[in-house]
């Protein structure tokens, strides 16, 4: 890799963290100079407007975010499968947390990031109605086809807006608190439909986000 090309990975590093950390409107294109040690000018050679830096980012989200649904496509599927499929799922969110904190802001001033997370909201109840379809083929789980498509929409508003909902009534939390909260509540949805021979194992996979 060359210097352009390192300068240019080291600034976008240097802006994911700092959009997480405390959002786009709040961060600075000098900010971000300053935290990759560069001028300002040199940041604008690579990435002229702060706009430039969000869709860069966006496109990075958008091929994790299809390796991870692509990893749904498996016409069987166990509850460890679910389960690694939930960490790759969280793993991602947490990664790219700037594009679900201030969703309706960054829409509203970056259409392009709008487009992409009504896409990747779609393909995410997709993939949990598909593993929920293969767990209940494999009779792991017991929903009708109905309740699937309920228990699928419900699975993925967890994932995606739990994090919010748990900053406006409690304290801001880590990305990681944040993670565990989600695969938790998301297992316990599942409870009321396990079948008796995978109780026991979906009870010790939820247990491992006890905090």
């Amino acid at each position: 890799m060359n210097s352009s090309a390192t300068t240019r990975q080291r600034i976008l590093v240097a802006s994911l963290l700092l959009f997480n950390k405390q959002g786009v409107r709040s961060t600075t294109t000098n900010e971000i100079a300053d935290e990759v040690d560069i001028s300002p000018g040199n940041l604008h050679y690579h990435f002229r407007r702060k706009s430039d830096l969000v869709e860069a980012l966006l496109a990075e989200f958008q091929a994790d975010a299809r390796r991870v649904l692509q990893a749904s496509g498996s016409e069987q599927a166990s509850l460890d499968d679910f389960w690694v499929f939930l960490h790759l799922l969280l793993e991602c969110t947490a990664a790219y947390r700037f594009l679900f904190r201030d969703m309706e802001s960054l829409i509203v001033e970056y259409p392009k990031v709008g487009n992409a997370l009504r896409q990747f909201a779609k393909g995410l109840v997709a993939a949990f109605e598909l593993y929920l379809q293969a767990l209940a083929d494999a009779r792991v789980l017991s929903p009708g086809t109905e309740e699937m498509r309920v228990v699928a929409r419900d699975l993925a508003v967890i994932a995606l807006f739990s994090e919010r909902f748990d900053a406006l009534v409690e304290s801001s939390s880590t990305a990681d608190v944040s993670a565990l909260q989600i695969a938790r509540s998301i297992l316990n949805v599942l409870k009321p439909f396990v079948a008796a021979g995978a109780a026991t194992q979906l009870e010790e996979l939820a247990g491992h986000y006890e905090m």
